[in-house]
Formats: C-alpha cells, sequence, structure tokens
C-alpha cells in the first residue's frame, strides 16, 4: 500500500513538472588549469602559441659622444657664376662687384666644402623624445626654445645654409635700405611663410615641426636673393665652416643611431671618402653606433663629380 501511494505520487509530480516545467540540475562548471593546458598542448606537439607579453623596450642612451669631421674636394672646383642683379644696383652691388653664387662654395686652402649639413635621426622613423634627459643633453634642452636671427644685408642672405630646431622661433631680420619678401617654401611638417619686411624691419617665423630635407629661402623682390633652410626636433645637426669643418657634440651614445649628408648642388650625398675608406650610404643613410665619451672622426672626400649637375 505504501508502495502504491509513492509511486502514485512520483507520476503526479512528474505531470507537473511536465505542465509547469522544473529546473534541472547542472553539471558544475569546469575549472581550466593552465599547467594542464601547456602540458596537453605539450604531448600533443602543439604548436599553439601564448597570448604575446609586452613589447621588448626600446634602447635607450648610455652617455654621450661627439662626432667631428670636415667635408672636403676631391678634384678642381668649378668656377662661381656671377647672379644677375637687375635691382637697386646701389645697394645690391654697390660699385658694380660682382655678387657670386653660393650653391657651392670652396675654400681654395684646405678644399673644405661650405655649407653641408649633416644631421641625425632615429631608425624606423621613430620620434625623437624631445625633452627626454637621456636622449637630450641638458646643453641643448637649454636652449630648445630660444629665438635666433636670420638676416639680409646688400640683398644676400648672411646665412646661407641656415639650420634649427622645430621648438625654435627665428627672427627675419632686414638690415638692408630697401624692402625685401622673404618667402620661406617650408617642407614636411615645418610651416611656410612669405613675408614683405620694410627696410630695417623685421618678421617672426615659427616652423612648427621638422622637415626631413632642406628647403629654400627667397625674396620675391629681388629674385636671385637664394638660401637654404632645414628644420629638426633633434638638436643633433651642423653646418659646415668655410673650411668644410664640422663638429656635433654631446650626440647619444649606445644606441643606433642614423645621419644624412646633404649639399645644395648634389643633394643628398651616397659615397665618400671617410677616414682614408671608400664607403657608400644605402638609402642616403649612414648608421653608426657611438660609444660613451668617444669623439668619433668623420673626415670625408668627395669627388668633384659629384657636384656637376
Amino acid at each position: 500500500m505504501q508502495r502504491r501511494l509513492i509511486r502514485s505520487f512520483g507520476l503526479l509530480l512528474a505531470g507537473v513538472c511536465l505542465v509547469a516545467g522544473c529546473a534541472r540540475r547542472l553539471p558544475p562548471a569546469e575549472r581550466v588549469e593552465t599547467t594542464n593546458v601547456k602540458a596537453l598542448r605539450s604531448s600533443f606537439g602543439g604548436g599553439a602559441t601564448e597570448a604575446a607579453g609586452p613589447a621588448a623596450a626600446v634602447a635607450e642612451p648610455t652617455g654621450w659622444a661627439t662626432l667631428k669631421g670636415s667635408f672636403k674636394l676631391n678634384g678642381s672646383p668649378p668656377d662661381r657664376p656671377p647672379l644677375t642683379i637687375d635691382k637697386d644696383q646701389g645697394v645690391c652691388a654697390p660699385g658694380g662687384r660682382a655678387v657670386l653664387s653660393e650653391t657651392l662654395v670652396i675654400d681654395s686652402a684646405s678644399h673644405g666644402i661650405k655649407d653641408v649639413v649633416i644631421f641625425m635621426a632615429l631608425p624606423n622613423r621613430r620620434k625623437f623624445p624631445v625633452g627626454d634627459a637621456k636622449w637630450e643633453h641638458s646643453d641643448y634642452a637649454a636652449s630648445r626654445e630660444t629665438t635666433l636671427e636670420f638676416d639680409q644685408k646688400a640683398c644676400v642672405f648672411l646665412t646661407h645654409m641656415f639650420g634649427m630646431r622645430s621648438q625654435q622661433k627665428v627672427k627675419i631680420l632686414n638690415s638692408d635700405p630697401v624692402g625685401h619678401n622673404t618667402n620661406i617654401a617650408g617642407g614636411g611638417r615645418a610651416g611656410t611663410i612669405n613675408a614683405t619686411i620694410p627696410a630695417g624691419a623685421f618678421a617672426m617665423y615659427e616652423p612648427g615641426g621638422e622637415s626631413a630635407e632642406p628647403f629654400a629661402v627667397s625674396c620675391n623682390i629681388h629674385s636671385w636673393m637664394s638660401a637654404r633652410m632645414i628644420v629638426r626636433d633633434n638638436p643633433c645637426f651642423a653646418v659646415s665652416k668655410a673650411d668644410g669643418s664640422f663638429t656635433i657634440p654631446n650626440v647619444p651614445a649606445g644606441v643606433p643611431l642614423e645621419f644624412r649628408v646633404w649639399q645644395e648642388k648634389a643633394g643628398f650625398l651616397t659615397k665618400g671618402n671617410v677616414n682614408g675608406k671608400d664607403e657608400t650610404w644605402p638609402n642616403k643613410t649612414i648608421k653608426v653606433t657611438f660609444q660613451p665619451d668617444e669623439t668619433k672622426p668623420f673626415d670625408v672626400v668627395f669627388d668633384v663629380a659629384m657636384f656637376a649637375k
């Protein structure tokens, strides 16, 4: 009798579940042990890769070095052609004196090449970390936002190859008794300006970004006036003096760096005799890593044929 009652109650409960629905008991959630997964992968020869870890840290400088050298010409330098002075001759060519082109200027005594610019970049087009004390020496940091001067007198730009940092400003002077129209072409992220500057006045130029190579500066009033300008985020650049010499102090040491060499007549230079040995620079790039406190010589002789164009 009791068994019959229990079975009847079970059938009744089953009927209720069919009509109303009853919750099912689910098996417990499985726990996955990472070590077990790795072991299984290994036993089956699995090649599945694990989640990538943090990106490899970029190498940082371990000190400072100096790049010091010169640019000289092998061969007879070409003559500098005279420019055509067709306006304001009394100011621009007093006494009828000849004004010579500055596209290629060679020192007769040393054969040094004037106004060659050499500048640094980081590999893989990495942006220079401005303000990072490991990359930017305190001497450079102190002059990072200074105002420079770019003057013109006797209808000639007094600095034919002008270098500056993108954080700096330039006071464009006019030391002539006649007006000039200074047209800075800009390039890359370096801005442009086309300023009419009366006699004895000035205009301000803020590039706001760097250029990958030098760009033109001209005067729309006096068409023969010409100069070049380069703007860099980093401070490691130099323009050769009249004897072809240059020095770049406080270059980051212990990390791979790249340098490029540019001259107005030849453009980017891709080969030369460096410290007595012929070298070729693929992709216009010189790759170098300095040791801390090292002064690396970089005395380059270029063949005159490279400046024939």
